[in-house]
């Protein structure tokens, strides 16, 4: 399949103000593209627009909430517009709440849901017509996390379900793609220890939705948490962002950014076929 990636190509992504989002932008960028930057935090994404402009980049900045479907039609809007086509479209804004399940308030289910899913369906429903009437090699990248896979992560349930879910989206969505003939590659990002801010989500969380109610022992496991992104297994978001693009050269669906996680995911899935009941098929 000719590349989505390279001279004359345009990328879109969303939470590009910071971390992994941003780490893509600049990605994009060295390999001379175009680049649609989105991220709720204006003062953010216009400071890396402007730093991607001086290094020589085509960019356009919206402040967006992936949360708002009206957002994401604006945006696509907006980035045809500008340049005429998209052809790597990565969904990748994402936050957390820090609880115990019987802690997290529907105000913290609904907006961890909102950003980290929705977000997800709000742009694969605005952009997707865009790259199926346009017929040319184009990609998707979904931004799940290594907790879509392992799941059962204490105080963190809203956020490994969204991602639970946006790895099963994403299979979905590249079974649908080949089923109908379309060179429109997909991956799914899974990454672990990545030195990002998503440790401090709440900095972005709207108003309406009040102040997580946070109990000691959840911020102490917090804490814990983000101690393993700056650690000796933490990644930078610039070296996963390498990985994406390589993804997308190679046509890969999985973007697994740690090898230490395959005996934590063996044992999950072993745990699983090991209570399939027996039968013709075993």
């Amino acid at each position: 399949m000719k590349q989505a990636l390279g001279p004359g190509r345009v990328a879109v992504v969303t939470g590009a103000g910071s971390g992994i989002g941003r780490a893509l932008a600049d990605a994009f960028a060295r390999e001379r593209m175009a680049v649609v930057l989105a991220d709720i935090d204006t003062a953010q994404v216009e400071a890396a627009a402007q730093e991607l402009r001086s290094a020589g980049a085509q960019v356009l900045a919206r402040t967006v909430d992936v949360a708002d479907p009206a957002d994401l039609d604006r945006l696509a809007a907006a980035a045809v517009e500008r340049f005429g086509h998209v052809d790597v479209v990565c969904n990748n804004a994402g936050v957390s709440t820090f609880n115990l399940i019987q802690d997290q308030r529907l105000e913290d289910w609904r907006w961890v849901l909102g950003v980290n899913l929705w977000g997800v369906v709000h742009g694969l429903h605005s952009f997707l017509p865009v790259l199926r009437d346009q017929a040319t090699p184009a990609h998707i990248v979904n931004t799940a996390s290594i907790a879509g896979l392992l799941s059962g992560v204490p105080v963190i349930g809203p956020y490994a379900a969204s991602k639970a879910a946006v790895v099963s989206v994403s299979e979905t969505l590249r079974a649908e793609l080949a089923l109908a003939g379309l060179p429109i590659g997909v991956s799914v990002l899974c990454p672990s220890s990545v030195d990002t801010r998503v440790m401090e989500s709440e900095r972005n969380r709207p108003a309406a939705l009040g102040s997580e109610r946070r109990s000691e022992a959840a911020e102490s496991m917090r804490l814990m948490i983000r101690g393993t992104l700056t650690g000796p297994t933490g990644l930078s978001p610039a070296a996963v962002a390498e990985r994406v693009l390589a993804a997308i050269r190679e046509d890969r669906f999985w973007v697994i950014t740690h090898a230490q996680e395959g005996a934590s995911l063996k044992n999950r899935f072993a745990d699983i076929l090991a209570h399939v009941p027996p039968g013709d098929g075993a």
